[in-house]
């Protein structure tokens, strides 16, 4: 899975292709509203990774499936998930939605 920003210029990740391509093209299918749309990017290769740069307009807490072709070819498929966090070690999805219940204390008897 690749994370990326909300912003909208340039950002970049890396991907280990089944084949290098020349001019890859880059298909993002957006999971929540169920498009598609062809993304231009440019790549290059090196120590047997491509590396992808394209500007992605991604909306915050979204899903989206990716595939890169060569030609009617598919040489890598994908999923970028975006959040504009920076700890990514502690990311969590239900940030502040989870409260502990504290009316009872846990005790029990053992008979």
């Amino acid at each position: 899975m690749e994370i990326l920003t909300t912003s909208t210029s340039n950002q970049s990740f890396k991907i280990i292709p089944r084949v290098d391509a020349g001019s890859p093209t880059f298909t993002l299918y957006d999971k929540s509203q169920r498009k598609t749309s062809t993304v231009s990017v440019t790549s290059s290769i090196s120590g047997g990774y491509m590396t992808l740069t394209g500007s992605f307009s991604l909306k915050e807490g979204n899903q989206y499936g990716f595939t890169v072709k060569d030609g009617s070819t598919i040489i890598y498929r994908g999923v970028i998930f975006c959040t504009d966090q920076t700890n990514l070690d502690r990311y969590t999805v239900n940030s502040g939605e989870y409260t502990h219940e504290t009316s009872h204390d846990n005790e029990y008897v053992i008979l």
